[in-house]
């Protein structure tokens, strides 16, 4: 998977766990600024590891404040 194609995966993912736009998440990619909740929260990180196949840990998905802390988490290394 490119960067290109995880980056949009994350947003779409983020977006549907917020009840938003993918533009408006790009506007304004501070996930505080949205309806970010426990339960979207945990929402999104399902969907994350299910789509993207990645297991991601807690405290550093529950740490990332923005879209891009969460590209960063998901993007794959090499």
């Amino acid at each position: 998977m490119t960067e290109t194609t995880v980056e949009q995966s994350v947003l779409e993912i983020l977006a549907g766990a917020l009840d938003v736009s993918v533009d408006e998440l790009r506007g304004e990619p501070v996930l505080a600024r949205h309806e970010w909740d426990s339960i979207s929260s945990l929402d999104a990180l399902a969907q994350l590891e299910n789509r993207l196949d990645v297991t991601l840990d807690l405290r550093a998905f529950h740490a990332a404040r923005t879209v891009d802390d969460v590209v960063a988490l998901v993007r794959p290394t090499s």
